[in-house]
């Protein structure tokens, strides 16, 4: 099965389940965000990728550059662990990890949730690769996909139970939006996939032909 089959069957599910006020609020905000361009004006393929040094779980310090040095990066932006629909990308990602390895490259996935909270998220989908943190969103921000919950969003939110300044560790109330890149060892993007839209993903198999495409291009 498809990612996106994945992620259709899990948006029936919490259409199913969900009280239609929390559904109606969630989808005007997708919608919203959507017609505002914004996943338009992040960061795309053929940009410089932002640098960052952000630490993992475990206040390890991880460097963009220092993996660069070793080859291509693929950035896994996500939500938090209690997104269903990252949850799925997550797992759909750590199932073709090892292959994604095998072309040279590197593996992370960032979130802006607390230390504590991606650990959880690290060990309750068992990934080979690291949950860093991105405290406040500024990574998130300089790939152009940090954005602000609306007041009514946020209250729907809470009436589910999801309290994002509890999870994130800061009073925000933003969140990031989903989206892999591929970085070369230069710094460049070769591959972005942005989901403004976060029940819609490209599918994993989709970062194979641009990783070997760089495994077999000459080195300058």
């Amino acid at each position: 099965m498809r990612l996106q089959d994945e992620l259709d069957a899990a948006r029936d599910k919490c259409y199913e389940t969900t009280p239609p006020h929390i559904s109606r609020v969630r989808q005007e905000a997708i919608d919203d965000l959507v017609s505002s361009g914004v996943a338009e004006r992040a960061i795309h393929a053929g940009d410089h990728a932002p640098g960052f040094r952000l630490r993992d779980p475990d206040g390890k310090v991880i460097s963009s550059y220092d993996l660069l040095n070793r080859g291509p990066v693929l950035i896994v932006f996500y939500r938090g662990g209690w997104c269903p629909f990252c949850n799925l990308d997550l797992r759909a990602i750590e199932t073709v990890a090892r292959e994604l390895r095998s072309t040279g490259a590197s593996i992370v996935a960032v979130s802006q949730q607390s230390a504590h909270e991606s650990r959880a998220t690290e060990r309750m989908k068992g990934l080979s690769f690291p949950s860093l943190v991105d405290h406040g969103g500024k990574v998130a921000g300089a790939f152009g996909l940090r954005w602000k919950l609306s007041r009514e969003l946020r209250a729907a939110e809470r009436e589910c139970g999801l309290d994002l300044a509890a999870v994130n560790g800061e009073s925000s109330w933003t969140l990031t939006m989903p989206a892999r890149y591929v970085i070369s060892s230069e710094g460049i993007v070769e591959y972005a996939d942005i989901s403004a839209d976060y029940t819609r993903r490209g599918d994993p198999t989709d970062l194979f032909p641009v990783l070997r495409h760089l495994r077999a291009r000459p080195a300058y």
